[in-house]
């Protein structure tokens, strides 16, 4: 009896108070947004490729679309690491009766399941993050059309579960500090972009869940202004906690990477006289604003040369305490505003929503309200102004103000084809007109994953068949 005491005191006294067998689940949460963020607005998916694809930046040292089967497993893996963070953090939350961290965790783990199918297509999710509770060792690949579906319910249902008194955060909270008021609208906001998406192939299915929304704000809350943005602000305290672009591109006194713009980007911004282009970029060392352009025979444009290409702005890619943004209120008044003018809800004033997602972009960016004011009225921007239906001008600002959100601006892109992105790199530009339609599935997946889908038709790496909601024509 003296014995099993004394053994049963020792045991507990053994117990690490800094390394707890159960790690908290706000911690596991936090470690999930450290994680996606790191991943989607980092140096190779947010800078090297969607960047590029986009039409936003440009890698100027070889201006191609890299393919290097280490960092595609990588990209992968990092991105459904991620998603078990939060799947792990909700299951956690639920055991210890908390169910606002169960909200938001579910909630990131739609957000990171649309970035990933918005890059692959099909993927596993239904089945995903099952290992240990039923044994699911090769997950199935939902359609893509079916992770749309599950994810829009998941954030429905988040929407419901977020209450006062249902529970705190916690620490892990690095995008909004326990404000679940925010999360709500984040939810909701999401449920937009992914109803938008796929308003081309399930427009009554689309807008069913825009009409709910907007139809219910109380009920629905979403994004308004950028106090509610979705950014995810780095402390720059440490090298492992500095903003991801920062951390690749250097010191801003210093700038020699080969990241730049791109003419696509850049060529516009010019044109339309934007405010935002020097926040977007820097002057190139000549003096004037030009972007890396694409095209058979790129590495002998005379424009080309570092000497002549404008870098990434300081507030995007030198900053230690930047951001990572994974949604902002701009979009949303661009999402209205397309909503209102195609007709897909009733009542709604387009114009009113799109100057506001301008307006709501510009203050983002710092503009002051004058030159705003100066920039809505000028041809081609203007409602109605120039040659460009009001649709176009529409997307066009909402693919502008997606900076730095590059795999929803080369998404965005994909689903309107606006702009026309006809500059494609040297290596594919005698064979495709357009810029990459998909991710190649990573080697790991298609080697040890038995429920791989063979009949996925991929063609040179990143085209063949074109992701369910990209329905554009005449594009290879």
């Amino acid at each position: 009896m003296t014995a099993i005491s004394c053994t049963e005191d020792w045991t507990e006294m053994n117990i690490n108070p800094n390394q707890p067998s159960v790690v908290p689940a706000s911690n596991i949460f936090g470690a999930g947004l450290t994680v996606v963020a790191g991943q989607l607005f980092g140096e190779r998916i947010g800078i090297y490729y969607t960047g590029t694809w986009s039409g936003h930046l440009a890698a100027s040292g070889a201006g191609d679309y890299e393919f290097r089967v280490d960092i595609n497993n990588g990209q992968w893996d990092n991105l459904f690491r991620g998603m078990a963070y939060f799947e792990d953090a909700r299951i956690n939350a639920i055991r210890e009766g908390n169910n606002n961290l169960a909200a938001v965790s579910l909630i990131m783990k739609a957000y990171t399941a649309q970035q990933v199918s918005d890059m692959w297509g099909d993927i596993p999710y239904s089945e995903a993050f099952k290992l240990g509770t039923e044994n699911i060792l090769n997950p199935a690949f939902d359609s893509h059309e079916k992770v749309y579906t599950q994810i829009l319910s998941e954030l429905a249902e988040a929407n419901t579960m977020l209450t006062a008194g249902a529970g705190t955060i916690g620490v892990g909270d690095f995008m909004f500090a326990g404000d679940i008021t925010k999360w709500k609208k984040f939810a909701n906001s999401i449920r937009l972009r992914v109803a938008m998406r796929m308003s081309n192939v399930a427009p009554q299915a689309a807008a069913t869940v825009i009409s709910q929304i907007l139809g219910n704000p109380a009920t629905f809350p979403v994004f308004e202004t950028n106090a509610d943005n979705a950014y995810l602000k780095w402390p720059g305290i440490a090298t492992n906690n500095i903003e991801p672009w920062r951390a690749r591109l250097g010191v801003p006194t210093n700038k020699q990477d080969q990241y730049r713009t791109n003419h696509d980007l850049i060529s516009r911004l010019v044109e339309m006289e934007d405010p935002r282009l020097p926040i977007y970029a820097d002057k190139n060392q000549n003096g004037f604003y030009n972007g890396y352009r694409m095209g058979i025979g790129q590495s002998g444009f005379p424009l080309n040369n570092n000497q002549n290409l404008s870098h990434i702005g300081n507030r995007f890619g030198y900053d230690d305490r930047g951001f990572s943004p994974f949604m902002h209120a701009a979009q949303v008044w661009f999402i209205k505003a397309e909503a209102f003018e195609r007709g897909l809800v009733a009542g709604g004033n387009a114009r009113e929503a799109y100057e506001r997602g301008i307006t709501i972009s510009m203050l983002d960016n710092g503009i002051p309200h004058a030159d705003i004011d100066k920039y809505l009225q000028k041809t081609g921007v203007a409602w109605g102004s120039g040659t460009t239906p009001n649709l176009e001008k529409i997307r066009l600002q909402n693919w502008i103000s997606l900076y730095k959100q590059s795999v929803e601006a080369w998404a965005e892109n994909r689903r309107t084809d606006v702009p026309k992105l006809v500059n494609v790199s040297n290596d594919y530009a005698a064979n495709h007109n357009r810029p990459p339609f998909r991710m190649a599935y990573p080697a790991n997946e298609i080697a040890f994953n038995e429920s791989y889908p063979n009949t996925v038709k991929q063609v040179d790496i990143f085209y063949g068949d074109k992701l369910w909601w990209d329905t554009r024509q005449g594009v290879y």
